[in-house]
């Protein structure tokens, strides 16, 4: 397995026409080539610092131990100075734009969320049980979709619906003897984004149920039961700010609204949804039974 000093010396996309195609708080994507193929290219927004590398090198390490799962973003290429990520070119758009611009209504078919569903679990499954890794941050802007039937022009190319899990900036890689962030290690951070973080957050807990979680609530978007979350409270303010902590608990108290609403339902895939949104992580089904019943 290349380490990601060894990967930088593969080559250098540094220097090759790019493209500006997404900006974010920590960095910058740009579209590239690599050995004359699609890419992407991930610049980090921040100074060249221990903190930056830090970021780059867990980042990088994250996605070398998913590497080769098809629903996972497939790392490339990385270069320390400046901490750059190359990652191959996926077909499709991320998840919140295939939404009805009035409503804010996801406009994806039930056949294409259930793809969502399967691959996504898959990828979350090799995360959790192969590679011990907590994305953390699971949502709609984080997985790109691409369906034939809603981009017909590259049917030949692309015949089958396809998931894709983005954006490892922060991933948790786990010791191979723990599934959660334990405090000795010091590595818990009030990371993530507002509307997807699950109801342990408030109580300074994440593990691998904590992705269940986050994509429980971004098929809640897929199905169409909820529009595009657009809860903008800042997560560490939680600790803090009494009005933060109590938009957040309203949030999560409308979920278990629609939880309950789910598992009463008598509906098999309501049901299976409605368990991935259980408050008690220890109660939230795991990602490798999900992709058992759904394959069953």
């Amino acid at each position: 397995m290349e380490t990601a000093t060894e990967s930088s010396q593969i080559d250098n996309p540094i220097n090759m026409p790019s493209n500006i195609i997404a900006t974010t708080y920590h960095s910058v994507i740009e579209s590239t080539t690599y050995n004359n193929l699609p890419a992407v290219i991930k610049r980090f927004n921040f100074p060249e610092t221990p903190r930056t590398h830090h970021r780059w090198r867990k980042e990088v390490e994250a996605l070398n131990l998913a590497r080769g799962h098809p629903n996972i973003s497939q790392l490339l290429t990385s270069t320390p100075s400046p901490p750059t990520i190359t990652l191959r070119h996926e077909a499709g758009h991320s998840l919140e734009k295939y939404i009805n611009p009035k409503t804010s209504i996801c406009t994806l078919s039930h056949s294409d969320a259930l793809a969502i569903w399967s691959q996504i679990a898959s990828a979350l499954s090799h995360l959790h049980s192969t590679c011990n890794i907590i994305h953390d941050d699971v949502k709609p802007e984080n997985i790109i979709f691409f369906s034939p039937s809603l981009h017909p022009t590259q049917r030949e190319e692309h015949p089958q619906p396809h998931a894709v899990l983005l954006d490892f900036g922060a991933a948790i890689t786990l010791p191979s003897s723990s599934t959660s962030p334990s405090p000795s290690l010091n590595i818990w951070s009030p990371s993530g984004t507002p509307p997807y973080a699950p109801p342990e957050f408030l109580h300074r807990h994440k593990s691998h149920a904590s992705d269940i979680w986050g994509l429980g609530v971004t098929l809640l978007f897929c199905f169409g039961y909820i529009p595009l979350p657009t809860g903008s409270w800042i997560l560490p303010h939680v600790f803090e700010d009494e009005a933060v902590k109590q938009e957040m608990v309203a949030w999560l108290d409308s979920i278990e609204e629609l939880r309950t609403s789910l598992s009463g339902s008598r509906d098999a895939e309501k049901e299976l949804l409605g368990r991935m949104l259980e408050r008690d992580p220890a109660v939230r089904i795991g990602s490798s039974e999900i992709v058992r019943l759904l394959g069953s």
